[in-house]
């Protein structure tokens, strides 16, 4: 058993599927006997900022009790919800490091995710004493519409660029990732798809 524990953050109109990997990496931590959080965000079809952001807080709240390293891992729209709450969060509840997988752009945050764009400065870095951040995501993805590496330089994180178009998520065969375990394990990782996916080259 390590001495690190980690929180993971769903996105949009999840239900934490058998299927996904975060539904995997969350069932490896434990049998590695890494104490894990996956809590089911409120509504996921009809998410409400305010509502996921209190979920959110007192989950990092728990996560701080822990005396190791604290680790984020977020995918889709968990990644806009940690942007949203981390500028005004206490320094005491920033976890240690934080993974972005496939954050949507700000324009894709239209309909029922409007309430999670982006206003004038809710938006900012964490700041020079913020977490570690890396960005990781396809070339091209249906729910972002600027290049990797921009989208993860305005965050102040940095950016892990896989081949191929999707959303890293089991409608793009992408299951269980060996790599997000080892970069949670060990804070590094040679970035590779998960089984499944159609590409394995990284």
């Amino acid at each position: 058993m390590t001495d690190t524990r980690v929180l993971l953050l769903h996105g949009y109109e999840h239900t934490r599927p058998a299927s996904h990997w975060l539904r995997w990496l969350a069932a490896s931590l434990r049998e590695a006997r890494v104490p894990v959080q996956y809590p089911q965000l409120p509504a996921p079809g009809a998410p409400d900022l305010d509502a996921w952001a209190a979920v959110a807080r007192t989950e990092l709240e728990m996560l701080a009790e822990s005396r190791g390293e604290r680790v984020l891992v977020t995918h889709s729209l968990g990644g806009i919800l940690w942007r949203r709450i981390a500028p005004a969060l206490e320094p005491a509840l920033m976890p240690d490091r934080v993974l972005l997988v496939a954050p949507p752009s700000a324009s894709r945050l239209v309909g029922p995710l409007a309430g999670f764009a982006p206003t004038q400065g809710n938006d900012a870095p964490a700041g020079s004493g913020g977490p570690a951040t890396l960005v990781v995501a396809r070339a091209s993805d249906p729910y972002r519409d600027v290049p990797v590496d921009a989208l993860a330089h305005a965050w102040g994180a940095g950016a892990v660029e896989l081949p191929g178009t999707g959303h890293l998520n089991p409608d793009d065969g992408h299951g269980p990732w060996a790599s997000v375990l080892d970069w949670v394990l060990d804070g590094d990782a040679r970035w590779r798809l998960g089984e499944g996916a159609r590409s394995l080259d990284a």
